[in-house]
This record gives C-alpha cells, structure tokens and sequence, in this order.
C-alpha cells in the first residue's frame, strides 16, 4: 500500500473528528463536555435520560431520542462506549431507561481536548518560555551527575522523574517558539500596518525578540556540550528509568510512558539544539528567523517612510474605498469601479490578429475570434519597440564559394561530354559513349525535335547547336526510312529507327556560358530506344 493512502483504520481514527464539524456540533460538544469536565466523565457511565436532563439544565433543548441518536453516533465514531456494567432493574421502565449507558474512550478525550484547545485559541501573540532554557540546562547537568555517579545505584523513578521533567520543558519551550513564530509570519505578511501599529510592533520585535535569540545563543553551547556528553549513556538512562515495575496492557505489551523514556525520544531534543547530519539545529533556525524578521520589519517601514504626508495602508485604502461605494449613486460607483479595478467597458477594435490573415471585422464577437499575438515586450512591460540588439548579418561565403565551385565542376563535365561527342562527328550509325556524353547527344536529339514543332517527314530536317567554350556541336535530324543509329553506353543501349543523324565538330571562339542555336523549326519524329 502506497504511504500516501490512509488505511481502514486510519480513517475509522479521523472519523473521531466530525462531531466538532457536523451541522449538529453545538450538541455534539455540549455531550461532550459532560463527559469531559472534570473527573465526571472518568469510570463513570451516563445514560441518556441523564445527559438528557443535564443538558435541559445547561440551556439546551433536546429531546431523550435525539440524545439517543447523538450519543449513538458518537459511539459508531469512537468517543463514546457503551458500558458494560449490568445494571438491575425492578420495572419494564427502569429496564429501558437503563439499558444503554456510555462512557468516555481515551480517544475521545484525546481528541475532545484537541477541539477545546482549537475553539480557545486566538490569533493573539503569545510570549516564548525562554525561562525553561535554564531549567533544561540544568536538568543535563543534574543528569550528567548521575551518569558520572553510576546509574545503578540511582532510584529508578528518580531517573524517570527528572528525564520527564526535562522534556516537559523542552516540550514547553518548543510548543511556545512555535506559535510565537506563527503569530510573528502572520503580522509580517501584513501590508496595512498603519504607524501606531508597526511602532508597537517595532518595540515588541526589536526589544523581546532580540532577548529570546540572545538567550537561546547564550545557552545553546552549554546545553549542546551536555547532550554530546550524555549521548553515550541515553539508553542506560532509559533502561534504569524503566527498571520500575511497568504497567501492562490487557494486549500484554508495555503501556506508554512521559516522552524521554524512550532512547528514540532523545532525537528531537538533539536536532533542536545541535542539529542532525546534513540539517543544522532549530536554536540556529531561531535566530535566521529572527533575522529575516528584521529584514520585513525595514521592507513595512521603507513603505511607511515612502509617504510622509499620509499614512499608507492597504486596510485604511479598502475602508475608504468602501465608503464611497456606499455613498455613491449608481452611475458614480460603475465609475470609481473603472477607474479603481481598470474594467473599463469593452472595446472591439478591428486589427490584423494574424499577420498572414484578414482583419477581424469589428461585427465580430470576442467569443469566436482568434486570439491575437501580442508581443512580449508589449504585453509585460507595454513597450512597442523591439528589445535587443539587431542580430549579425550571415555570411554566405562559405555557401557561394560551394555554388561556384560545383557550378565550374559541372562545367568541366559537360565540356568533357561534347568532346566525346566531337569524336563521333559525321553521320551516326553505331557509337559507344559513355552517361555523360550520351545525356548530351539526348539534349541535342530532344531540343532538335522540340524547335522543329512538326513531324519530320519528306525533305525537313530538324537542327540545333550547341557550344561550350570554344567548341560547337551541331546536329542534323531527317526522316530516312530503313536507317537506324544505335548508341551504347553503361547506362544502356539506345536504338533510333527510320532516322538519319549528322553530327558536326567545329572550333569556334565562344564564352564560357554554353548557347543553343536552332536554324529550322522543331519537329517530332518516330523512335525506338532499347
């Protein structure tokens, strides 16, 4: 089962806390008290005609069989028993009014005491026992003397009453800390502080505060060097203090004792004075806190100080606000509305929401238009101007030098295929090229056929030039039926049927760019190619 799963009976315990949170608590913690107050409510048993009649005598109206059905919840919930004691009863009415009596559960009272502690607090400030600072001291020290001593010889409840007695005050001043600190996060936080109040409160900070952190600095060595010199003898400690005879429990196992008679116990007491590994001590903490303290208490006064003509505070400017509310008609409060929250009424404004897309007409609802992109600058600061620097401009050297060289590669290789193709220069009947060159003649053949634009045929004949550097290619298509030329290269065999083709090879003075020439309009032809 996962730790953050609470268990059955986990549960069934937090169950024992709805009475104080129900619709019908006023008479849950009325009950309650009755069990509770004093010693009443101890090893006694109740019915509910008796809780009935004194709650009728406490001001609270409530019936027997609501009672009934109170005092059963509480039972189903574990803060009441049903008590097991017979009782005897001379008449039928007798018998039913005392057949059910309850009695208090330790949990119940546990979790009773819990709730009046919680509906007795208040969010006043409560003073550290600091005075406990000493005790501690000198409950070690009395312990030290008895380790030193020997502890076999000390009376065990000797041992035990002055380790309860420690931890009772530990409990005390740590319980004390807390709540002081509580109190003190809860006033910091505050931003209405007017002066009166953050003078009272400077004076109650500053002077008392200063004196707990300077008696903690003072105790804490002393109190430190006693713990690491008992550290060693806490579990004889412990042993000789439980060498008392115990109370057992009807399970068989031992009951609870004052907390420090455990080893385990003793943890709590070191990681608030000296600290544990890789944590340093809560004395330590108290005094970073108390610094951080100050450091609000200067942040309140700048605040004060920022206005000298008139007091600034967040609660006096809601007061006022809230007067003029009140005293304002309808018209005038819709105003100081706008003009205090800014909810001015809303505006459609017609604006390009997308700078690819249409302006959103202005007809338009909020609800079905797309958002707009509002730049961050613009949206956090309301700067329209683009922050930073203009980038660097990029340098495409690199890359042109890249494109120049494979444009003067690929030149090279077309020139190196037209003088293959020069070699063949005459009529073409059977040749071997290679790709290259074979690519070229197609270039010439297909351009030849497309600028003639009809199909060849009678005395027409299709032509085209080419020339690279300071050679030209000329070639020469006709219809000639009965001849064929065929070309062989790696890539394959090509066969022309019922075609005549003359190839010419001159040297000419031309640029570096190759041109094409036609002389005769384009033509088509028939051909075969395997």
């Amino acid at each position: 089962m996962s730790e953050d799963v609470l268990s059955p009976g986990e549960r069934q315990t937090l169950g024992a806390l709805r009475y104080a949170v129900n619709d019908e608590a006023v008479t849950y913690l009325a009950i309650m008290r009755l069990f509770t107050t004093g010693m009443s409510g101890f090893l006694s048993d109740q019915s509910a005609e008796e809780i009935t009649a004194r709650l009728a005598d406490l001001g609270h109206d409530a019936d027997r069989e609501t009672v009934e059905q109170r005092l059963s919840y509480l039972v189903e919930h574990g803060n009441l028993a049903r008590s097991p004691r017979e009782t005897e009863a001379r008449s039928v009415r007798e018998y039913l009014t005392n057949r059910s009596r309850y009695q208090l559960t330790s949990r119940g009272e546990l979790v009773h005491r819990q709730v009046e502690e919680l509906l007795a607090h208040t969010d006043g400030a409560r003073e550290v026992s600091s005075e406990m600072l000493p005790g501690i001291l000198t409950g070690l020290e009395e312990l030290v003397g008895l380790v030193d001593a020997g502890t076999e010889h000390a009376d065990p409840r000797d041992v035990a009453s002055r380790i309860a007695t420690l931890f009772a005050q530990f409990e005390v001043l740590v319980t004390s800390t807390r709540e002081f600190y509580a109190y003190l996060t809860q006033v910091l936080t505050r931003f209405d502080l007017v002066r009166d109040e953050f003078v009272m409160f400077k004076t109650a900070l500053i002077d008392y505060l200063q004196r707990f952190v300077d008696e903690v600095a003072r105790h804490m060595p002393q109190v430190s060097d006693r713990l690491l010199a008992l550290e060693p003898d806490i579990p004889t400690l412990c042993g000789r203090a439980n060498a008392d005879t115990r109370l057992m429990g009807i399970d068989g196992t031992a009951a609870r004792r004052a907390t420090g008679l455990d080893p385990e116990d003793w943890r709590s007491l070191h990681t608030w004075f000296i600290g544990s590994p890789g944590r340093r001590s809560d004395a330590d903490n108290v005094r970073a806190l108390a610094t951080d303290a100050m450091r609000s208490l200067l942040t309140n006064l700048r605040r004060l100080a920022a206005g000298a003509d008139r007091q600034q505070s967040r609660y006096g400017d809601l007061l006022r606000l809230a007067r003029w509310f009140e005293s304002a008609d309808d018209a005038l409060a819709h105003d100081l509305w706008a003009a205090t929250f800014g909810l001015y009424p809303a505006r459609h404004l017609s604006f390009t929401a997308d700078p690819e897309g249409d302006p959103m007409p202005a007809t338009r609802s909020w609800w079905r238009a797309s958002a707009a992109e509002v730049p961050v600058t613009l949206r956090t600061h309301g700067e329209r101007r683009a922050s930073g620097r203009a980038s660097a401009r990029v340098d495409y050297t690199a890359a042109k030098r890249a494109r120049l060289a494979e444009r003067e590669q690929e030149r090279h290789r077309r020139l190196a295929a037209a003088r293959e193709l020069a070699t063949i220069s005459g009529p073409v009947r059977d040749a071997r090229l290679g790709d290259d060159a074979r690519r070229a003649f197609l270039d010439l053949y297909t351009s030849a056929l497309a600028r003639h634009g009809r199909p060849l045929g009678g005395d027409t004949t299709a032509h085209n030039t080419l020339r690279i550097d300071d050679l030209t290619l000329a070639i020469e298509v006709r219809h000639a039926p009965g001849s064929s030329v065929r070309l062989r290269s790696p890539g394959g065999t090509l066969t022309l049927q019922d075609l005549y083709i003359h190839l010419e090879a001159t040297t000419e003075s031309a640029g570096p760019e190759e041109t094409a020439v036609t002389t005769e309009p384009q033509t088509t032809t028939r051909a075969a190619t395997s």
